[in-house]
């Protein structure tokens, strides 16, 4: 029997560092009508693919490890591709939390969360509407509770927030931050608020901003050493 196609098929590129989501993820996309016309584990590797694999749409991981994030690739590619739609799926609610100071992601991009996608289809339609010449978006999340919240951060609160969970001292954090300690210690005090944060004797600050930080990220591991 004879399968219609819903839609003209989808040229993709797929980049992440683990082979076992790269894998999966070309399962997924045989199903969706899609093509993997290249693939490739780290920025360097897939900019070294995209001229003669000629992709419609990159979908890309944001952490790729050490060097370049998916950030920095998706605007090579642009400059590469000026038309290739990108597709940035991560463990991360939002970029910031990888680190802030990176580059926003080019215009017409779409960021969605790992754990929010439900099915297949949902990953396709992202797909398909990084190529509509309609879009006028600059990013888009998917399912995300908390987008609205952390987007309302500056990059001083989100880089806060990272170094609490990497486990510095509020002293050291001020020194990174060219910061005073009592400046860090209501920075993480406004955190706490802004995210309606419950704290007391058995949670302290630093451990609930921790364990947020761990959801957020999409660790394993939410538990304080």
């Amino acid at each position: 029997m004879t399968v219609s196609r819903q839609h003209p098929l989808l040229r993709v590129l797929v980049v992440d560092d683990d082979s076992f989501t790269r894998t999966t993820l070309k399962s997924t996309l045989a199903a969706l009508d899609c093509k993997v016309v290249a693939e490739a584990d780290a920025a360097g590797a897939a900019l070294r693919m995209v001229a003669k694999a000629r992709p419609d749409v990159a979908l890309l991981d944001l952490d790729l490890g050490e060097g370049p994030t998916g950030i920095d690739l998706a605007h090579a590619l642009r400059r590469s591709l000026p038309d290739i739609g990108i597709v940035m799926l991560s463990a991360y609610e939002e970029p910031r939390l990888m680190g802030t100071g990176q580059q926003p992601l080019p215009e017409r991009s779409l960021y969605l969360v790992k754990r929010t996608i439900t099915d297949a289809e949902q990953l396709g339609r992202a797909l398909r509407l990084s190529i509509d010449p309609d879009l006028i978006m600059t990013m888009a999340r998917v399912g995300s509770d908390v987008a609205g919240e952390l987007a309302a951060l500056s990059d001083q609160q989100v880089e806060i927030m990272r170094l609490v969970a990497a486990g510095f001292a509020n002293s050291e954090i001020a020194r990174r931050r060219e910061m005073t300690e009592p400046a860090v210690e209501k920075a993480i005090a406004r955190l706490i608020r802004h995210f309606d944060l419950k704290t007391g004797k058995e949670q302290n600050q630093r451990v609930v901003i921790a364990q947020l930080y761990f959801q957020l990220t999409g660790a394993v591991s939410a538990r304080p050493r």
